[in-house]
């Protein structure tokens, strides 16, 4: 780490007007720091672990729940796992509604996914296996499930990663369903396709809005909302279109990884199609999840191999992706070497390179520089905060980053001045908490940045190495005992001037720019009026006591 210590007079291009530069001093800092080649255990990204229920979970309290130790062991695991999927399989209900103990037992696996600190994948379907009896209920059946199962998915939004929409066909996956009222085998009607979209409303309605709904194939979103793409401006707004992602269960598989992408025969390469293109933009702003089935048997398996893996996980934006299928897939990744590139891009992964402090003992300027080295970006909105600590007394005092960490793809430059009126030398750290309050100080689920040496586990806190002192200019800083004092400072509604040696004086009153905002003739003890000017910074100039410029907070 290489740190460059610098204490300078005010210059031209400083934000500070260089008349003042008589009176303020800089302090410059920049701090460099070392990226981290580690498998890191961030919130809501990396492999995905699975999990099915059983026949019990309908039957037996507790039966088949996720286990808090399984579930801590894989996140300290070699693999870093904190999003688990969990297949909630509905066989039992075909024809009645969910019972009181397969909802008690959901409720179950979410509180130890919770106390594990991890986030889940939620698909419901009612089979495991083609066959020839329905693969599903009625659809006057599965939109009584979905409504009962809103309150529960609300209750647990915090920890829900997303919800994929099952319900449909054999694994939920919306082909095998032996239904005339959905459609099979690629076989939809209009009124089937109207009877598929009601239950993705139905599932939008019920599932909390800052969850998002995840299709298998990009045909299911553009023949139910429309063919129009998602851009910065439509993005993360409450409509179906900004709402719903994809998982691919058949990642790099022949025949358009079999469904997801429409293609013109078994080997044709999906890369650069229509369908290609639109969900590369889609899963830009939403998560692209899934798992690989099968070797590709075209082209001698060249889809399938580590380079291509890795290509098409970054040209698609990959969050997670299920490491226990498919097995000869890993092997193959394993023995490429291409198995920790996979491990560590997967979602996003952020590099902090530098940071740069310009302060002048009141406020300071913060520069970051970052790098977002990840397949993708975080599909979900949270704070970044610049957090104080006071070396005399560890309070902690936080200021909001006015960035929005969905948007930090590749190179990321941050700069913005902090004036928070403090007073101290404090010691400076990045915090990227979870969005919910019953998170947020569950370091588990704060953002970690990939580098050595700056990662506070019990916080959450990322320490940039960077501290300041910083002073509050009041009436001690603003006094000369033998002509004058001004005071208060901060002020909010007026100032009061008290001469020593004088019965009046010009005051004149600058913004942080320069100009000359307010200019007037004062009397001994006289209040001048500063309420119409807003907040910020300003300084003071007496013209007939000192030539010194003083710095007022305006409140």
């Amino acid at each position: 780490m290489k740190i460059i210590n610098k204490l300078s007079l005010l210059r031209k291009e400083l934000l500070v007007p260089i008349f003042l530069m008589s009176t303020l001093l800089l302090f410059s800092q920049t701090v460099t720091y070392q990226s981290s080649n580690d498998i890191i255990a961030n919130p809501e990204r990396g492999f995905q672990k699975y999990s099915i229920t059983s026949n019990q979970y309908a039957t037996t309290p507790g039966a088949n729940n996720l286990s808090v130790t399984t579930l801590n062991n894989w996140k300290t695991s070699a693999d870093r796992v904190t999003v688990m999927y969990r297949y909630f399989l509905l066989d039992a209900f075909l024809n009645t509604d969910i019972n009181s103990t397969f909802l008690n037992n959901i409720q179950t696996d979410f509180d130890h996914v919770r106390a594990a600190g991890l986030k889940i994948i939620v698909r419901f379907s009612y089979s495991n296996a083609q066959g020839t009896s329905p693969q599903q209920p009625v659809k006057s059946q599965i939109l009584t499930h979905i409504s009962q199962l809103a309150p529960i998915l609300t209750t647990n939004k915090d920890i829900i990663f997303s919800h994929q929409a099952g319900f449909i066909g054999t694994w939920g996956e919306w082909y095998y369903t032996n239904s005339t009222e959905f459609g099979t085998d690629g076989n939809i009607n209009a009124t089937q396709w109207s009877n598929r979209k009601e239950i993705v409303d139905a599932m939008l309605a019920a599932t909390p809005v800052e969850i998002p709904i995840q299709v298998r194939y990009a045909g299911i979103k553009q023949t139910m909302y429309g063919n129009t793409q998602l851009t910065a401006q439509t993005a993360y707004a409450n409509t179906p279109q900004a709402r719903i992602g994809f998982f691919n269960d058949a990642f790099l598989n022949n025949y358009g990884d079999q469904g997801t992408y429409e293609v013109a025969n078994e080997c044709t390469n999906p890369i650069g199609t229509a369908d290609y293109n639109y969900i590369s933009n889609e899963t830009q702003y939403l998560p692209m999840t899934g798992e690989t089935n099968g070797l590709n048997p075209c082209n001698s398996g060249t889809r399938t191999n580590g380079d291509n893996a890795v290509n098409e996980m970054n040209l698609t934006n990959w969050t997670t992706i299920n490491r226990d299928y498919y097995t000869p897939f890993w092997d193959g990744i394993i023995s490429s070497n291409h198995y920790e590139d996979i491990a560590k891009n997967l979602g996003y992964r952020f590099v902090l390179n530098s940071s740069t402090l310009v302060s002048n003992d009141t406020d300071f300027d913060l520069t970051l520089d970052i790098t977002n080295t990840g397949f993708a970006r975080p599909f979900k909105q949270r704070n970044v905060y610049l957090v104080f600590k006071n070396t005399a007394t560890n309070e902690i005092t936080t200021a909001l980053i006015n960035t929005d960490i969905r948007t930090w793809e590749n190179s990321i430059t941050i700069t913005q001045n902090f004036n928070l009126a403090l007073e101290g030398t404090f010691q400076l750290y990045l915090w990227m908490p979870d969005s919910h309050a019953s998170l947020e100080s569950n370091a588990d689920y704060s953002i970690r940045f990939a580098n050595s040496n700056i990662w506070d586990p019990a916080t959450g806190y990322n320490d940039l190495l960077q501290t300041v002192s910083l002073n509050i200019l009041g009436v001690e800083d603003y006094t000369d005992k033998n002509k004058f004092s001004i005071y208060p400072n901060p002020a909010s509604n007026f100032i009061m001037v008290s001469l020593k040696n004088a019965q009046s004086t010009q005051i004149e009153i600058y913004n942080i720019s320069g100009q000359l905002i307010k200019k007037d003739i004062i009397i001994n003890n006289q209040k001048l009026n500063i309420e119409k000017l807003s907040n910020g910074v300003y300084f003071i100039k007496l013209s007939d006591h000192t030539s010194s410029m003083y710095k007022l907070i305006k409140k």
